[in-house]
């Protein structure tokens, strides 16, 4: 009995994770190759049998190159830092030729999704020498937001004559999360609204009040509060923030539970991520509500990337409570966003007295 090792190389061998199948053209090549060898046997002609012969041997030829380019290589996937419904994205592709002295021709680089069917779009690589490795990516979109899965990369060439399409299936599993799809953000809600129920602070920084804490430098804040000591040891800039900046804080609520059709309730969730990340920029604390899910109040980059990630995920048929929960700041601003013809309803409200703004 040979050893396992020898066995699995064996079966390997025999049982590849290739697969081939003719192209339009290799289907004519065969074509003509079996009327030729069919006229050859019913007449008798050697120089028929010679051609024929020639043209098995250049279909045996084909199958060979094609399997030594697809032999030592390694691919891998390069996932972009953020992907927004509906918004192009570009995936990463990086192949390395590991054989010691063969090219390899004509590679074509294919996702999987779940289903196990290539996506709509692919890389292609002319040639790549032996150890040496190269990158190229593909443009793609998602529908829409949620967790998007990939199964792994399908490689295939058609090198050298074209005449098949060999493939080989790659086990890379990974999942792409899509944020909603962003909208524009009107003014008068930000500012005007905002405004009318008492939050009339500057974005500039105050430096009144009771000290509260350190938090890191945002555009906007006033260079006379970088508190060195901390900045100097975790290595970026921190800025002592004051009790009045707490007064700050706007909680956005996404309102689920309803029969709403799908297409306004996905409208609502772009308009609750553009909203919260439009007052992140203002320099707000912003915390999210929606349906089961939630987020404190917080600002900075970090906080816009959990409160896409939150409503990527939301399940619109979970029920929601609608006003402040507890571990709100008393002084925050409610923001309700409910799904609507056209166009969501924006609803306001400080200590629950809720007040139409849009």
């Amino acid at each position: 009995m040979p050893p396992a090792s020898l066995r699995a190389r064996l079966r390997r061998w025999f049982r590849p994770p290739r697969h081939f199948r003719l192209t339009r053209e290799g289907r004519w090549y065969v074509g003509v190759t079996l009327l030729l060898g069919f006229a050859a046997v019913n007449g008798g002609i050697n120089l028929l049998f010679l051609m024929f012969g020639m043209l098995l041997c250049l279909l045996v030829a084909n199958g060979v190159l094609s399997e030594a380019s697809m032999r030592g290589l390694e691919v891998h996937r390069q996932l972009p830092p953020a992907i927004h419904a509906g918004s192009p994205f570009l995936m990463g592709i990086s192949v390395r030729n590991g054989k010691a002295r063969i090219p390899t021709f004509s590679l074509e680089v294919e996702d999987l999704a779940k289903d196990g069917k290539p996506v709509d779009r692919r890389c292609f690589f002319l040639k790549i020498p032996a150890h040496r490795q190269q990158e190229t990516s593909y443009r793609r979109t998602l529908p829409r937001r949620g967790i998007h899965g990939l199964t792994g990369l399908r490689l295939s060439t058609r090198f050298p004559f074209g005449l098949l399409r060999r493939s080989l299936d790659v086990e890379a599993p990974a999942d792409l999360l899509a944020y909603p799809a962003l909208l524009p953000v009107a003014d008068p809600i930000l500012a005007g609204g905002l405004a009318q129920i008492g939050e009339k602070q500057s974005p500039a920084r105050a430096r009144s009040g009771d000290f509260h804490g350190l938090r890191e430098l945002r555009p906007g804040d006033d260079p006379r509060d970088i508190h060195w000591r901390t900045t100097a040891r975790r290595g970026r800039p921190f800025v002592r923030e004051f009790e009045e900046e707490t007064g700050r804080t706007v909680l956005v609520v996404l309102e689920t539970g309803a029969e709403f059709p799908a297409e306004e309730f996905e409208t609502a969730v772009s308009y609750a991520a553009s909203l919260a990340l439009a007052l992140l920029r203002r320099a707000y604390r912003v915390g999210l509500v929606a349906g089961r899910s939630f987020v404190p109040p917080d600002a900075g980059l970090m906080q816009g990337r959990d409160i896409l990630r939150c409503l990527a995920l939301v399940d619109g048929t979970a029920p929601s409570e609608v006003g402040q929960p507890s571990w709100a700041a008393a002084a925050s601003t409610t923001l309700i966003v409910t799904p609507g013809t056209g166009h969501p309803r924006i609803e306001a409200g400080k200590d629950k007295n809720l007040r139409r703004l849009a």
